[in-house]
């Protein structure tokens, strides 16, 4: 269970920090690295992976939102 709510801990910050930046077309490289310590692409990568887990209700986002955070994530 510990290792579950930790996931979910790192996906809830994934997409509440991609949802806040959103209106702005994403972080910028350096703002992603210092708040998670990853490149733009592993950043990218991860936030899918998040939005896409199942469970990912934990973190509550408007449906246009996540589509273009969807979207996002792959380009």
């Amino acid at each position: 269970m510990r290792v579950a709510s930790m996931a979910d801990n790192r996906d809830e910050a994934l997409i509440t920090f991609a949802a806040r930046w959103e209106p702005y077309g994403g972080a910028d490289a350096s703002e992603i690295f210092v708040c998670f310590g990853l490149s733009e692409s592993q950043y990218r990568a991860r936030l899918y992976q998040a939005l896409t887990r199942s469970g990912h209700g934990a973190v509550d986002v408007d449906a246009r939102v996540r589509t273009r955070l969807l979207r996002y994530s792959t380009s």
